[in-house]
């Protein structure tokens, strides 16, 4: 079974500029890294490949050799003096391999000597372990191998289009060959402990969803950026004053976020012929004072005319519904147990029946109820607004996650089965292990797309027997056991009861066919009393270096180190309650080790999300932000002015080796003018460009190396 779950606070970023912006400036700040080792992100990572015979993106053509770098010259491997058998090695080096030693190619001039990966180096075994264990080809899907993509979407390194065309199909060509070739994997040891088979797909069509057949709106608040936010549908818009977008969804600050009258009209021209009504709301209060009441949701003219209203007055919830036996405010109200608010994520629906009259739900349970039955009494005239009222002087403080209108009284049941669902894009995956414990068990695992290439897996819980021993689960894909990302291998437990979580610790794993097709199952060394296979032997290291090359100079600054010189440069203290919130909960995603071969895309991700915490809180004070950047608003013309402040403050001047300054300039220009800011701008819109300004700035290569 797969049941829809909340996402976990932290757990989703603001979108505050493009992958393309912020991948073009990692390359202009960390200068060149050898091979894709993201220390910005991999653009690469974020194209969608080209299928085999299109034309792909239209690029400016690199130069139709590599670099003059002091490698030795290529030597093409001897010939094997005996027919090698049939196996994986033999099918590569009939296939791929020659492709790789082709000079023509541009591939041996680098990576056939000492540039990692050396995939084609003159010994076929050493580049055969290489090119397997560091995943740079996909024999179930050749077209998302990364020795394709490089020529074909990258245009690494291989002259121009019709160049890069060329060598692309030769090694979409070689790949589906060797694939053809591959001997057939063995069947899998008897003792192999494995789950059963799940999928999101399964997970969809398990009716767990929200109860959302009669909504009209469903807001998400996951645009990230801007100054509107739009229903589901697209139906309705809302414009935004006052409010900071923020991780998870919109915080109301001093403002509110409103429809104009076209759309307002729409939410009474669904519901009045209807005669009945839900509103919803995912929300985080950010005191226990506010009162008024102030305005969750309200769709009203004035404090003292509306068609509904559902708000906080301290330390309850109240509602208001325009009926037949109601004044224009929709008085007599209906309050809420007390007390019934928390300074945290609560789920709170107000409906009306005509049978019955309004209920109050909280978290999913009944809160207040009135016996009196009427009909709506609404005017098409009313104006739809988000934490506030029209009139501006009923301000409700606090995070918006979803808000959604239903042309039907949800039932007690229906209310329940929204709060379960939450607000979240986040699901559980359920994993049966009971045929190998003996009595029903599994493993719930929350899961979701992170983006085309992987998904996040969290929480991993047993609900069994108790006393059940777990160790060493892995996660498996299309029946494949990915090599990086996994986190859950570490767990060696005895469950001392049912639905014990059995790690903290979040995984990404890449993905194959996407969400609609990836199957997944969990592997494991030991459950129950059963033992099964140990960990895959890890796949070999490359060739250390030849003695004359010398070990880089450069390393990765560790998770201490890194939050600490963020502190430094921002003048945020480390103590500030948002910043240590998320160090806390990034921490073991950020770099251990100060190796920078071992650095990985989910560690940038970290970092990233670090750098726009602190830059966050600079520019939620006034006084703050105008002391970073010169002023709160960017004025047209003065991007450069604040690129090269953010230069200089976050990167330093007159050192040894540091980024090009005037490269760094033109993109920080660029990003500012991509957010809507190239006439210059002001409000939310100067904050949020100034903001990602600061984090692509700070989370960059020139931070995090030493």
């Amino acid at each position: 079974m797969t049941h829809h779950n909340r996402l976990p606070r932290g757990a989703r970023a603001p979108c505050i500029a493009s992958a393309a912006v912020l991948a073009t400036l990692a390359i202009v700040l960390a200068g060149c890294v050898r091979d894709e080792q993201p220390l910005m992100g991999d653009s690469a990572g974020t194209q969608t490949p080209q299928p085999p015979g299109s034309s792909p993106p239209s690029t400016t053509p690199p130069t139709t050799t590599p670099p003059a770098d002091g490698t030795p010259t290529p030597v093409d491997p001897t010939t094997p003096t005996t027919t090698p058998p049939t196996t994986d090695v033999a099918a590569f080096q009939q296939t791929l391999y020659p492709h790789l030693r082709d000079p023509q190619n541009l591939c041996v001039g680098c990576h056939g000597a000492t540039q990692i990966p050396t995939f084609a180096v003159a010994d076929v075994m050493t580049a055969y372990n290489v090119i397997t264990t560091q995943q740079k080809v996909d024999l179930v899907n050749p077209q998302l191998s990364r020795v394709y993509l490089r020529p074909a979407v990258d245009r690494h390194n291989c002259g121009g289009n019709a160049a890069c065309d060329a060598i692309a199909a030769d090694f979409l060509a070689a790949i589906q060959q060797w694939a053809q070739l591959r001997p057939a994997q063995p069947p899998p040891m008897q003792q192999a402990l494995m789950s059963a088979v799940t999928s999101f797909s399964q997970g969809m069509g398990s009716g767990n969803g929200r109860a959302d057949a009669n909504a009209v709106a469903i807001f998400t608040f996951d645009e990230g950026a801007g100054t509107t936010t739009t229903d589901q549908a697209g139906a309705i818009t809302l414009q935004i004053t006052g409010m900071q977008w923020v991780q998870g969804g919109l915080k109301n600050v001093s403002g509110k976020a409103q429809a104009n009258a076209t759309d307002s009209r729409k939410l009474f021209d669904a519901i009045n012929p209807a005669g009945q009504f839900s509103v919803e709301a995912w929300i985080i209060p950010d005191n226990l004072t506010q009162s008024g009441p102030a305005r969750i949701v309200s769709y009203s003219s004035s404090t003292s005319t509306r068609n509904f209203m559902l708000g906080q007055n301290a330390t309850d919830y109240r509602g208001r519904v325009r009926t037949s036996v109601s004044n224009a405010n929709g008085d007599p109200q209906l309050d809420g147990a007390n007390p019934d608010v928390a300074t945290a994520l609560q789920h709170v629906v107000l409906t009306f029946d005509p049978a019955v009259g309004r209920k109050l739900y909280v978290n999913g349970q009944l809160s207040a109820e009135e016996t009196a039955p009427a009909t709506l009494g609404w005017t098409n005239d009313q104006t739809f607004v988000v934490g506030n009222e029209t009139s501006d002087d009923r301000l409700w403080m606090g995070t918006f996650e979803l808000v959604a209108i239903h042309k039907k009284a949800l039932s007690a049941a229906e209310v329940q089965q929204n709060f379960a669902a939450g607000a979240g894009g986040l699901v559980t995956l359920s994993f049966d292990v009971s045929s190998i414990v003996g009595a029903q068990a599994r493993v719930d695992l929350l899961a979701a797309p992170v983006d085309a290439k992987s998904y996040l897996f969290a929480k991993p819980t047993f609900v069994g027997p108790a006393n059940t021993r777990v160790k060493n689960i892995r996660i498996a894909v299309n029946d494949g056991v990915p090599v990086a990302a996994q986190t859950f291998r570490r767990v060696d437990t005895t469950v001392s009861a049912s639905g014990t979580e059995l790690s903290p610790l979040g995984a990404v794993v890449p993905s194959a066919l996407g969400p609609d097709m990836d199957k997944f199952h969990l592997e494991f060394e030991a459950l129950g009393t059963k033992l099964g296979l140990a960990e895959t032997v890890p796949p070999s290291s490359p060739p250390a270096p030849a003695p004359d090359v010398p070990e880089p100079a450069l390393g990765v600054r560790s998770f201490s180190q890194i939050d600490a010189t963020m502190s430094a440069l921002t003048g945020v203290s480390i103590g500030d309650t948002a910043v240590q919130t998320l160090y806390t909960d990034v921490r073991d995603s950020l770099p251990t080790t100060a190796n920078l071969l071992a650095f990985g895309t989910s560690q940038q991700l970290a970092i990233q999300r670090l750098a726009t915490t602190y830059c966050s809180e600079i520019v939620a004070n006034a006084t703050t932000c105008s002391g970073f950047f010169g002023a709160c608003t960017i004025a047209a013309g003065a991007q450069g002015q604040i690129a090269d402040t953010v230069f200089d403050k976050l990167l330093g001047t007159n050192l040894a080796n540091q980024p090009d300054k005037a490269s760094a300039h033109t993109e920080l220009v660029k990003m500012m003018n991509d957010l809507g800011c190239t006439n210059g701008c002001t409000g939310t819109t100067a904050q949020t460009a100034l903001q990602a300004t600061c984090a692509a700035t700070l989370s960059s290569a020139a931070v995090t190396l030493n």
